[in-house]
This record gives structure tokens, C-alpha cells and sequence, in this order.
């Protein structure tokens, strides 16, 4: 700007002379080189852009607002790196920004300790624009992002600390929770000691963490518990039943959750004859672990003691499948036990087993050796198949030799009513009177065997049917008297009963032979 008006005021001089003449060129003169001395005084003083720079700087500076002070007074240094101001404000400029970052190094380190990680990274940053050569700043700015890199880490492991907590940048407490969490994984699994050495690692950092002295309280009764199990369960393998129950009801009262105990104390129970308690037992572990395998037989053995005998024998059998649980012995003495009186009455029957086979034997040897062949007993065989299904005519002649060998009331009655129908009167009439010992056939007998005397013309026939009449005024039970036996009675009685009032004895025991005959 200065310059410009000095050229602008010598060529306005000199076309002035010109114009004017040489009259006042020596007063022109005069005043240009005034004008010239004056233009090259300041030329020892600072420039004016490096005075701008300069004012700029010094007003930051005492805003105390280094960083553009110091961009200023830089641009200042570039043009007048010599003026004396420059170098006096660069000399204040650099002794408060030592002091600056000293200060904010502080405050930093304090933040830093305190894990407050954010307000430390913002001071260490600013120390970087105050000095990017800082060393300490650069060492802690590295630090913390690698605090930043390992928290991220543990956040996609599922791992965060809320910033309610005031401990949110604090890379002990993420360390402290993953230690946390890989013990509660460990007690999960019941792997009990790596779970106490997780824990002893972070309590030896967080002694007052809490989650983490519940767990290990928790983790050291339970120990505490399973060395009292192991005591409980020496006594039970050494037979000490009561001392085993004693351990095992603290057991259960501190333990609720593990129902073994309650098997355990049942087989106990059942060792020392406690009966009705091994089975409140038994149906409380059956609700929560229906295994039929283990507590059916036990119920039975408890059900067995309190003489429930049927309710033992139906326990000893798998209930799906009907698979014996017990030995047979055993479910033969529950069987008995429920069922005394039929046991008693089976007994006494297979007792009398021998007796009747005597008996048997006896009577067999009278009918096969004293009376019956083993002829006859075939002939007997065919002869009652062929009366069955055709007639007693049919097999009239093997009839006659059973009813010989045989002699038989009824056998010799059927035999003898045959021979009548086909005509032999004699033979009927010998064998009808082998037949008055069964006194249901009787009547009949007598009667049939009276109408062979009135066919034969003997006097005694009337005596007959008044015995007739006599026998079926007793009233015996008829017996056996299938339908082919009346269908022959019937035709005997049309073909030879002439006599039917009943104002004779012979009428009369017709009628009777009538009404049992259903004619």
C-alpha cells in the first residue's frame, strides 16, 4: 500500500514540473526527498503483515488460547523471525504452554487413573495439539485405545459394565465379570474347583465384589454338604442305618433339590424296619423321578413290612410291561399272605391228593381186575359212542357183555329195557333185575320188569307193580335220564302198558313211569 502511493506521488511530481517548469523543481525536489526519507524509516521496524500476525497472536495470547497464538505468531516468525517482540512473545508463548501441558498432563493422569477413560483421552488429545511430540501423552492415548480395543472384545463376548456404575472404562471390572462369568459356567457344570480359582483370582483384585463372595460362600457349603453326603453314605455302606438317617434329614432340609437323598433315607428306613416312612419317601422321590426300575421293588419291600401283602405283590412287576421285579419266591409268599384261606383250602386239597389217588387205584383195581377187562372197557368205549350218536340196538350185543362184566344198576337197566324192546323177555327180565339196587331207576325197573312176568304168565307181575308203585311214591331223585333212554321207555310203554286206570296197581305205577318218562 505504501508503495503504491509513493509511485503514484512521483509521477504526479513529475508531470508537475513539467508542466510547471524548472522554477519549482528545485522545491519538488525538496519535498521528494523528504518524501523519500520518510517511506525509508520504517524499513529497520517489523513489516506490517508480520504486525498483523503479531497483534492476532498477542490477543490469543492473552485470551490465552496458545494453539492459534502460537499458529500466528509462527506466520509473524516466517516474516520478521529477528524482531525482538516476536521473539519475546515466542518465549512467554512457549513457557505457558509448558505449563499448560504440564497442567493438563495432571488432570489427565488423574482421569486416567480414575478409569475415567473419555475425560483422559480428551486432555491427553489436547496435550497432542499443544505439543505433538509428547511422548507421555502419546504413551497414554495408546494405552487407553487398547483399553477401548479389549472392552470391545469383551462386549461381543456379552460382557458390559453399566455406566451407572461410575466403572464403565475400567478394564478390571470387564477382567473381574469375565472371571465372574466363567465361574458361574464352571459351578454350572459342577466342575466346583475351577470355579473357587476364578473366584479366588478376582477377589484377589475385588475383594469386596459381592457377586463374587455369595458364589464362593455358596460353593464352599456345598463342599461342606457333599463331605457330609460322603459321611452319610460311608454310614449307609457300613450299616450305621440311624446315623445315616440323622445325616441325611440335615441333608434334606438344606438340600431340598437333590431328591436322591430321600432314596437314600428310604433304603435306610427300610433297614431299620421303619416301613411306613420308607414309603412317604419312596412316593416323594417317585413324583419327581418316576423310576419304576428302583422304587417299585422298594415299595413292595416297604408295602411287604406293613403287611399290605397284595399291594407288595402287585409292586413287585413293572407296570408297563408286566416284568417280575422281585424273585418268584418272594411274589409266591405275597401271593399266599394276601390270600391265606384259598392257600389253606389248596393245601388241604393236595392233601387229600394221596388219599384219593389210593382210593382211586383201589377202585380201579376192583373194575379192571375183579370185574372189567381191558376188553370190556374198549367194547364200553365204542358201545356208548354208538348209543350217542345212533341207538342202544345198534350195539346191543356189546351192551350185554359191559353190563355182565360191568354190573351196574343203570347198565343193567339200560341193557334190560333194550332186550325187551327187541323182543327178548327173558334176557330183559334177568337183567332188570340186577337193577333194583339204584333207587332212582327203581319204579321204572320194577314196572318194566313186572310187564316181563305178565308176558311170561307168572303170578307174581301184580306184587311187581305194587312195588313199583311203592318205590315211586318215595320220590327219589330221577338221576341221570338221557333221551334216548325215555325215547325206548316210551315205546315200551305203547307197545305193552294195556292196563292204564288207575284202580290198579299197574295203572298206577304206568302213570308214574309216565310223568318221569314225560310221555
Amino acid at each position: 500500500m505504501y508503495t503504491t502511493t509513493r509511485s503514484k506521488c512521483y509521477n504526479q511530481l513529475m508531470g508537475y514540473c513539467q508542466k510547471k517548469g524548472n522554477r519549482y523543481f528545485y522545491v519538488l525536489l525538496f519535498f521528494a526527498a523528504l518524501q523519500a526519507a520518510f517511506f525509508l524509516l520504517p524499513a529497520g521496524a517489523i513489516s506490517p503483515q508480520a504486525g498483523e500476525y503479531l497483534r492476532k497472536a498477542q490477543v490469543f495470547f492473552a485470551d490465552e488460547n496458545y494453539v492459534t497464538a502460537r499458529d500466528y505468531l509462527q506466520r509473524a516468525a516466517k516474516i520478521d523471525p529477528d524482531d525482538p517482540e516476536v521473539q519475546s512473545l515466542a518465549s512467554r508463548l512457549q513457557q505457558k504452554v509448558a505449563e499448560r501441558i504440564k497442567e493438563i498432563r495432571q488432570r489427565g493422569d488423574f482421569f486416567f487413573e480414575s478409569k475415567n477413560l473419555p475425560e483422559a483421552e480428551k486432555l491427553f488429545s489436547e496435550v497432542l495439539t499443544l505439543d505433538e511430540n509428547d511422548e507421555h501423552a502419546r504413551l497414554r492415548l495408546k494405552e487407553i485405545a487398547g483399553t477401548y480395543q479389549q472392552i470391545e472384545e469383551f462386549k461381543n463376548q456379552g460382557i458390559e459394565v453399566q455406566t451407572s456404575t461410575g466403572r464403565s472404562h475400567d478394564l478390571e471390572m470387564y477382567s473381574a465379570i469375565s472371571l465372574m462369568n466363567r465361574a458361574r459356567g464352571f459351578f454350572a457344570q459342577g466342575d466346583r474347583v475351577n470355579a473357587l480359582k476364578m473366584l479366588e483370582k478376582l477377589l484377589a483384585r475385588e475383594p469386596d465384589y459381592k457377586p463374587a463372595n455369595e458364589l464362593k460362600e455358596k460353593i464352599l457349603q456345598i463342599n461342606r454338604l457333599e463331605a457330609f453326603v460322603e459321611k452319610a453314605e460311608t454310614a449307609f455302606l457300613e450299616g450305621r442305618m440311624r446315623e445315616t438317617v440323622d445325616s441325611l434329614n440335615s441333608l434334606i432340609y438344606e438340600m431340598p433339590h437333590r431328591h436322591e437323598f430321600l432314596l437314600m433315607r428310604a433304603k435306610a428306613h427300610l433297614k431299620l424296619k421303619n416301613f411306613e416312612k420308607a414309603r412317604v419317601d419312596l412316593l416323594k422321590y417317585y413324583q419327581v423321578n418316576p423310576d419304576v426300575a428302583i422304587i417299585f421293588p422298594l415299595l413292595s419291600e416297604a408295602s411287604y413290612g406293613l403287611k399290605n401283602y397284595l399291594s407288595a405283590y402287585a409292586y413287585s412287576f413293572d407296570p408297563m410291561t408286566g416284568t417280575p421285579r422281585k424273585s418268584l419266591g418272594y411274589r409266591l409268599r405275597c401271593h399266599v399272605y394276601a390270600f391265606p384261606l384259598h392257600y389253606g383250602a389248596i393245601a388241604a386239597i393236595f392233601a387229600l391228593i394221596p388219599f384219593t389217588i389210593y382210593f382211586t387205584w383201589r377202585a380201579a383195581e376192583s373194575i379192571f381186575v375183579d370185574k372189567f377187562s381191558i376188553g370190556s372197557l374198549s367194547m364200553a368205549i365204542s358201545c356208548i359212542f354208538t348209543i350217542i350218536f345212533k341207538s342202544p340196538e345198534q350195539c346191543l350185543g356189546d351192551l350185554i357183555v359191559v353190563a355182565r362184566d360191568l354190573n351196574i344198576a343203570w347198565v343193567n337197566y339200560l341193557t334190560g329195557i333194550t332186550l325187551l324192546k327187541v323182543g327178548q323177555i327173558e334176557g330183559a327180565q334177568r337183567f332188570l333185575a340186577f337193577s333194583f339196587t339204584n333207587k332212582a331207576i327203581r319204579p321204572r325197573a320194577y314196572y318194566f320188569f313186572g310187564l316181563t312176568r305178565k308176558l311170561l304168565k307168572h303170578n307174581l307181575y301184580e306184587f311187581d307193580f305194587e312195588e313199583a308203585v311203592l318205590s315211586g311214591l318215595a320220590k327219589y331223585r330221577s338221576g341221570w335220564h338221557p333221551k334216548f333212554v325215555k325215547q325206548i321207555e316210551r315205546e315200551l310203554l305203547i307197545s305193552y302198558s294195556k292196563d292204564k286206570s288207575d284202580k290198579t296197581f299197574e295203572g298206577m305205577a304206568y302213570q308214574l313211569v309216565e310223568d318221569v318218562t314225560g310221555g
